[in-house]
């Protein structure tokens, strides 16, 4: 039944059975008194965090040996299957031998291969360095996802520890870094464990090392990482004693939710502390977590692995950001098409439809859209063709409206790109899929615009107000150190008093007595409104599975294999769209079939609503 709270309603929690069996215990006791036989060192400022961390930790080793032990005696053949990945002193030998074909096939003199280098050799430097917290600060574009992975299995590897975890925030990110692991570690030894992955009956292994993570690379997103470590239910935790001893690298860490930070900040701290974890923060836009004394939920005792961050920025720029002012989805849609290569990044769905509909039809040849209403097959298939038009040479138009979704880790190389106004983080992110590869040697255009007011969106205002006042003060160079750090000290350090909005670090601090609730921490959520699956059954795999759950008894399975073809969506949009919908033999999940007129071109609705 998972771990339950202290106090509980109608005699369900720990303090009523313990009244009710053991009267003549007084227990628990406070911390002065708590035995000293503890691994670690209780911080007298977080003690009862350190302590419903640790219980966690106790709880997720006893379910796992519970689990296993009972597995080995019942299912022989299912207990071995867990057994023989490839070591971490093996995976390095692959990564260098792969590592070296990756160099060969490259242009050594470019500018920006030459920075590429030199960020791998800061990285192989830093990996010496004892367990700890580091940072790696590289523009987007410098070689952050191979060099983070060269420093992760040189370290693991000099301190002994026993798998590398990568915690993402984006599915679209993990997807593509995913390929690159595979490429130059070999399929076995990655474990992928997000909503976007789904195996086969016959694909064991991955689902077993899924429950427990007991795999030497694990690929997975902020919410499943999170999440566990405030959760209280078996299948949650039962990974998380397989988290110490690691080194976890966090990429793009900045994207971490602000209202979600502080818990989430604490969950690094004492992995670090504690657990002889060493994390590794990666971003483009950093300083955002280190502690100062506007900051002081922040890190300390963070190690920049590059040696020198702004001269990395200044030879690895390689486009001007200016701002254009109020811009209309027409006439944005009219500047798109004088270009042959171009990308504009918006901030929503609603956004991404009205520019891409404002396009003229027989300007439509080579121009694509991309977001959140595709589904996750669908927005591959699109990715590739973008990909495929902008390697061909002579050029063909390749014109791409997109929401947020293309910015972090997607790795396109456009020659200008338009921004829609947003944080200079998400603008730093734009940037990086502008010339990124530094083809050419002046600077190319990132032009940042505005919509009119009623098409700006709330979400973002705070983020669009905190960049717009740097504008003037930062033309030209709205990627720049300097600037991000302005910008993080103007929206994000400012904000100190939201960034726990649930209260979740001060229900784990009254457990400094050992009465710990449990199920109300477990209330923490990186996501808080669950969107309502749909799956877009238009593809002849996706119409078979859906009729395939009609039927079946087991439909775990096909409910995976679906997750490629589904689509999340508010409850406001589910109730605009109601009759289109079927009902599955799965209850939430609802059926969008190829009659209701789902245009395969855009990913929106071609007809009423």
């Amino acid at each position: 039944g998972g771990l339950p709270d202290w106090y509980g309603r109608n005699r369900a929690g720990l303090e009523s059975r313990i009244d009710q069996d053991y009267p003549s215990i007084t227990y628990p006791q406070p911390v002065p008194e708590f035995p000293q036989e503890l691994p670690f060192r209780l911080d007298k400022n977080f003690p009862g965090f350190q302590l419903q961390f640790f219980a966690r930790m106790l709880f997720s080793c006893l379910v796992d040996a519970d689990y296993l032990d009972t597995e080995a005696f019942m299912d022989k053949a299912r207990s071995t299957d867990r057994a023989g990945y490839p070591s971490i002193a093996e995976l390095d030998k692959r990564f260098w031998k792969n590592f070296k074909q990756i160099r060969e096939n490259a242009d050594s003199e470019s500018r920006v291969n030459v920075q590429r280098e030199a960020v791998l050799a800061d990285c192989l430097g830093a990996a010496q360095k004892g367990p700890g917290l580091f940072s790696l600060t590289v523009p987007t574009g410098g070689g952050k996802t191979l060099a983070s992975l060269a420093f992760a299995l040189k370290h693991a590897k000099a301190h002994g520890q026993r798998r590398i975890i990568y915690v993402i925030p984006f599915t679209s990110i993990i997807e593509q870094n995913s390929k690159v692991f595979k490429e130059v570690l070999g399929d076995e030894g990655v474990l992928e464990h997000h909503s976007n992955v789904f195996s086969d009956d016959t694909d064991r292994r991955t689902r077993l090392a899924s429950e427990n993570w007991d795999a030497p690379i694990i690929v997975t997103t902020n919410v499943q990482f999170f999440d566990s470590f405030f959760a209280s239910r078996p299948s949650k935790c039962r990974k998380l004693h397989n988290v110490s001893n690691s080194v976890i690298v966090f990429d793009e860490v900045q994207a971490i939710p602000v209202d979600k930070l502080k818990p989430c900040l604490e969950v690094i701290k004492e992995l670090s502390r504690s657990y002889r974890v060493t994390s590794l923060l990666c971003t483009a836009t950093q300083p955002a977590l280190h502690y100062s004394d506007s900051f002081q939920s922040g890190l300390k005792d963070v190690h920049e692995i590059i040696s020198d961050v702004p001269e990395l920025f200044s030879r690895l720029r390689r486009t001007t950001e200016v701002y254009i002012g109020e811009r209309s989805p027409e006439e944005i849609a009219e500047e798109l098409v004088k270009h042959d290569q171009i990308l504009c990044i918006v901030n929503t769905r609603r956004q991404a439809g009205e520019v891409f509909a404002a396009i003229p039809e027989d300007k439509m040849d080579g121009c694509f859209h991309l977001s959140g209403l595709m589904y996750p097959g669908h927005r591959m298939t699109i990715l590739n063709k973008i990909r495929g038009r902008l390697a061909e040479v002579p050029r063909r138009p390749c014109r791409v409206v997109s929401t947020q979704l293309i910015e972090a880790g997607v790795d396109v190389d456009f020659p200008s790109v338009y921004r829609v106004v947003g944080g200079i983080d998400s603008i730093a992110q734009a940037a990086g899929r502008c010339n990124r590869n530094g083809r050419s040697e002046i600077p190319r255009p990132v032009s940042i615009f505005r919509f009119p007011s009623k098409l700006q969106g709330t979400f973002f205002r705070q983020a669009t107000q905190a960049a717009e006042r740097l504008f003037d003060r930062f033309c030209g160079t709205l990627t720049a150190p300097d600037c991000v750090e302005a910008y993080f000290q103007e929206y994000f350090w400012t904000q100190e008093q939201r960034m726990d909005t649930g209260g979740t670090v001060d229900k784990c601090n009254a457990a400094s007595s050992l009465k710990i609730q449990f199920r109300e921490i477990a209330k923490f959520k990186m996501i808080d409104t669950e969107g309502i699956s749909v799956v877009v059954a238009i593809e002849p795999e996706a119409i078979e599975l859906v009729q395939a759950l009609e039927y079946s008894e087991f439909r775990r399975g096909i409910i995976r294999r679906l997750q490629k073809y589904t689509v999340q969506i508010h409850p406001h949009q589910f109730n605009e769209i109601r009759d289109w919908l079927d009902d599955s033999t799965v209850p939430g999940l609802w059926v969008l079939r190829s009659e209701k007129r789902y245009s395969n071109s855009t990913g929106i609705q071609t007809g009423p609503p």
